[in-house]
């Protein structure tokens, strides 16, 4: 019986070594995935912090964009007021021309040289 005992006894130990290994393998294995993970979830906090910067930078400029853009259509408003007035001068001063030539025209029968292009 002794030898059976000791057959026995061997057979549990060396299955209890197997199962120890393999707990430990199980573990190790586990902590080398979740430290993988955390590394990955680092780098993608890093890259996330460095994106919302670069969309805050972005914000900014757009709204800095926009303010330009605003004082711009501002300048180009005023401009076109001006050259509508202008242009209503001018044409106001064209028609006096105009008219004077075509009485300088009634009255002596030709055309001085300031009138020849005036339409």
């Amino acid at each position: 019986m002794t030898f059976v005992g000791r057959r026995l006894n061997l057979v549990l130990v060396v299955a209890l070594a197997v199962l120890a290994v393999g707990t430990v393998g199980a573990t190790v294995l586990y902590q080398s995935g979740v430290s993988a993970v955390e590394g990955q979830n680092e780098q993608l906090r890093a890259q996330n912090q460095q994106l919302r910067e670069d969309l805050q930078s972005a914000r900014e400029r757009i709204s800095g964009l926009q303010s330009r853009v605003t004082s711009l259509e501002s300048t180009l408003e005023t401009k076109n007021e001006t050259l509508s007035e202008v242009r209503t001068e001018r044409d106001g001063y064209r028609d006096d021309l105009q008219s004077v030539c075509e009485q300088w025209r009634q009255e002596r029968d030709s055309v001085p040289e300031e009138c020849e292009n005036v339409e």
